[in-house]
């Protein structure tokens, strides 16, 4: 009786909310994961809630030696590769001439050229075994660029086109090539976000669940569409700003009475006092 193969799904920034999500999903359906971060703890602690013991990866996706050096000893291991998760994200908003160079390379090599990386050294195998699914967390941000997101922005539209291209260069090879773009999702990212001057447009709709992003990627892995958005209402009215992008401008002041509105109710729903920052008191 043949032994039933082992599938193998990498998946970066595997330490964080969306990353667990994916990461639970993912075990779930019996993957064998490959959990990439640099903070060891976080890994820990995930693994310890998998059914199916991962391999732990540790390295700076701001160091590209180490992300390709990685890349390597990964697609050396597995004899098949099922599935890349490129899911590490990072932003830290403000006025893009107040940024100093290492905050313009960290926001490039996080959201963009890490990716690219991991992409260029697996997906040979994937095209090679003629099965496999490419899937990378985008943004809204990818979409529809805000006042104060500059280098966000840059790096995610890039990694949008990368995505765009790609898909149609691998249509016939039996790889699939899928670009996830959520709105807000309820994070420590977000959160600190609320705290520390983000935009508060990322408040104008209801916040989503980590477990929302990973339902996206499963059907991602599955179907290969080019695009999807979560939620879907939200990609589309980001896709009609990108067309008409002076519209985001023109509705400015109302978007931020909305935005901050939606800000607040989101922090005391977290038991935030949203002026002062404090717990509530219940």
């Amino acid at each position: 009786m043949s032994q039933k193969r082992e599938k193998i799904a990498i998946l970066t920034g595997a330490g964080g909310g969306i990353g667990e999500a994916i990461a639970l999903r993912l075990d779930a359906l019996e993957y064998k994961l490959v959990l990439c971060d640099i903070q060891k703890p976080n890994l820990e602690r995930l693994a310890e809630k998998l059914k199916i013991k991962p391999d732990l990866y540790l390295f700076d996706l701001t160091n590209p030696k180490q992300v390709e050096e990685n890349a390597e000893l990964i697609k050396a291991k597995y004899q098949t590769i099922d599935v890349l998760v490129n899911n590490a994200g990072y932003t830290k908003e403000g006025p893009f001439l107040r940024a100093d160079r290492s905050e313009i390379n960290r926001h490039l090599e996080i959201n963009l050229l890490s990716a690219l990386r991991l992409v260029h050294c697996i997906a040979p195998k994937m095209i090679e075994q003629k099965f496999g699914s490419i899937v990378c967390i985008v943004s809204i941000g990818g979409i529809t660029a805000l006042a104060d997101s500059a280098l966000y922005s840059s790096a995610k539209f890039g990694l949008r086109g990368f995505l765009t291209a790609f898909h149609e260069e691998l249509k016939n090879s039996g790889v699939k090539v899928s670009g996830i773009y959520p709105a807000a999702v309820d994070t420590p990212m977000l959160l600190h976000e609320a705290m520390h001057g983000g935009s508060v447009l990322n408040w104008l709709n209801a916040v989503q669940s980590p477990d929302a992003v990973a339902k996206a990627v499963l059907r991602g892995i599955k179907t290969g569409r080019m695009e999807i958005y979560v939620p879907y209402g939200e990609g589309l009215l980001a896709r009609v700003s990108a067309v008409f992008p002076w519209l985001v401008g023109f509705l400015s002041p109302v978007l931020l009475w909305l935005g901050e509105k939606g800000r607040r109710k989101w922090l005391r729903s977290k038991g935030i006092d949203p002026i002062t920052f404090v717990p509530l008191s219940k």
